[in-house]
């Protein structure tokens, strides 16, 4: 890749250097065979991400457990699915060895289709038939996860995300709502158990700090209850326990966090902002701010998409914060991200900018502001993408 700048995702000594702050965040696709593996059309969409060369591409969620998914067609992580998976990444790194490659570990819990697997949860929904998670069944899935971290290195993945987002499973757990009775709900410590014990199961599994670990989270869901809320029966937005979550995961030693808001299927104009709520794109930088504020660690942030190539019906950002804004010259297209995944930028403290940004380079194509450049307009540390 022509490159004109260049930054350290990860601390120096982890030795992971993305070639720049784009994100192909992870979007389901639904089109894995019968047992979870890749499929033709599978190795289609991601050897076109590779095309796009972000910085980072994230595999969509892949299910630990084919026994309880969202989706009929969904890619799973396993010893079965190891072979394709690992099939598919040494295509894409033959069309594009730079960008770091993440794999999204996921269970869908209550969103498991009742259709073709097992729905589960946390707690009693009042679904008919969704079955109540026991202890020794919520153990099982940490371990689950560990394995399928394990899996993702040996296949040859950069990393892995702990998908804490979205209403799956996990999100399920650290949400206010959670009131189970047992070391699993009620509190936020409980909350928050098999987070912290997960995460430990994977490091101890894996052993290799260059092997990036973070988690990507809905820090205001949106619904009575969910996270970034005070209560169980509250809606009100509250990002007390999000920064706290936060803070967990740096404190853990986590390499990154993955800021993204709402449920897809029941809170999307906070997941994603669309033509009827574009401001929402605004809230999505706050977010991300408020977290970025919060932890010294790479912060990814979400829905940005809207802002496409300046084609949009955003009010101008407030021209204080930012000194630097470039709209592209070249086709959108050449850095399009696939069927229909998001852009995000990462703004991050630990970024160290190496070479500067040239006018009239690949990185036009972009529309971003760089807030309060120094001479010769190289990007400082506390720099931030889409005006943030």
């Amino acid at each position: 890749m022509n490159r004109t700048w260049d930054v350290i995702f990860f601390h120096p000594d982890r030795k992971k250097t993305a070639p720049n702050r784009i994100v192909n965040q992870p979007m389901e696709c639904n089109d894995g065979d019968a047992f979870g593996s890749p499929t033709d059309l599978t190795f289609q969409r991601y050897q076109n991400l590779a095309k796009g060369q972000a910085g980072i591409i994230f595999f969509e969620a892949m299910t630990i457990s084919y026994e309880s998914r969202a989706r009929k067609n969904q890619l799973g992580i396993s010893e079965d699915t190891a072979v394709g998976l690992e099939r598919l990444l040494k295509e894409m790194r033959k069309i594009n060895g730079e960008s770091l490659i993440f794999f999204q570990l996921d269970h869908s819990g209550s969103l498991s289709h009742p259709e073709f697997s097992k729905a589960v949860s946390m707690s009693p929904t009042g679904g008919e038939g969704i079955h109540v998670l026991s202890e020794k069944e919520i153990d099982d899935i940490g371990f689950k996860m560990a394995k399928a971290a394990v899996i993702a290195r040996d296949v040859g993945a950069d990393g892995i995300d702990f998908k804490h987002c979205h209403g799956y499973l996990c999100s399920e757990m650290i949400r206010p709502a959670n009131t189970r009775p047992d070391r699993y709900g009620n509190s936020f410590d409980n909350r928050t158990r098999f987070f912290r014990e997960t995460t430990q199961k994977i490091q101890e599994a894996i052993r290799d700090r260059s092997f990036i670990i973070g988690t990507r989270y809905s820090v205001y869901e949106g619904i009575p209850g969910g996270f970034g809320t005070p209560g169980p029966g509250e809606v009100i937005e509250d990002l007390s326990e999000s920064i706290a979550f936060a803070e967990l995961m740096e404190k853990l030693g986590m390499d990154y966090v993955n800021v993204s808001a709402g449920i897809p299927a029941t809170t999307p104009e906070i997941v994603r902002p669309t033509k009827s709520y574009p401001e929402g794109v605004y809230r999505h930088f706050g977010w991300a701010k408020a977290v970025k504020d919060a932890v010294g660690i790479p912060v990814i942030g979400s829905g940005y998409s809207y802002l496409r190539d300046g084609k949009n019906k955003l009010k101008e950002p407030d021209p204080r914060r930012k000194e630097l804004c470039l709209l592209g010259r070249e086709k959108p297209e050449r850095w399009t991200c696939g069927s229909g995944g998001y852009w995000a930028a990462i703004p991050c403290r630990s970024f160290v900018c190496k070479k500067n940004i040239e006018p009239g380079s690949r990185f036009d194509q972009f529309l971003h502001c760089v807030r309060r450049l120094q001479p010769p307009h190289e990007v400082p540390e506390t720099g931030w993408l889409y005006g943030l």
